[in-house]
């Protein structure tokens, strides 16, 4: 009777490598499948209206305004617009949170371009409580500074109450200016 030939001994180490070669790859293909989930939930989580939000903008009380050096930094409180008017305005009244649009359109009866900002329901109503308390003022008490990016854009005078939710920022705007200070609104 013949024996079968005894089978060739391999080494243990021999016999586990493809099996942790296919461990390795395993996972590392689950490594890359969660970061690709991560990545995908991240940008379904991402808001892509909540960063076209106007941030930038704040409307403000002018305390006291005028002619001045502005130098940076400036002291709390203080701001200044392009053609270095100096302002001392209160605290935010409202912010960019409760602006729900912001377009650059063209006068059609004056030359130059403005902007109009929409608030949303309570931006209005917070807007228009502002307005009505500064129409009752004196100048320079009765001016609303419209601050962006830390700079004026606008301060103008309040003689009435604004309560339909519409703002409107002129300053004889070219278009690309009128452009850009919408950009720099909505951040």
């Amino acid at each position: 009777m013949t024996q079968p030939p005894f089978p060739e001994y391999q080494p243990t180490s021999q016999r586990r490598g493809p099996v942790v070669l296919i461990g390795v790859l395993v996972l590392v293909l689950v490594a890359v499948v969660v970061a690709g989930v991560v990545v995908v939930l991240r940008l379904v989580d991402d808001k892509p209206v909540a960063a076209a939000t106007p941030q930038a903008v704040e409307f403000r009380r002018v305390l006291t305004a005028a002619q001045g050096t502005c130098a940076s930094p400036l002291p709390k409180g203080i701001v200044c617009d392009p053609n270095g008017m100096r302002y001392t305005v209160g605290k935010v009244e409202l912010d960019g949170s409760h602006v729900s649009e912001v377009k650059a359109a063209q006068s059609p009866d004056q030359p130059g371009w403005y902007l109009t900002l929409t608030l949303d329901e309570q931006g209005t109503r917070v807007f228009a409580a502002l307005t009505t308390q500064l129409a009752a003022l004196q100048p320079p008490k009765n001016e609303l500074a419209i601050v962006v990016g830390g700079q004026v854009a606008a301060a103008p005078t309040v003689t009435s109450a604004i309560t339909a939710g519409k703002v409107q920022i002129s300053g004889n705007y070219t278009k690309k200016d009128a452009e850009a200070l919408a950009t720099k609104i909505t951040g």
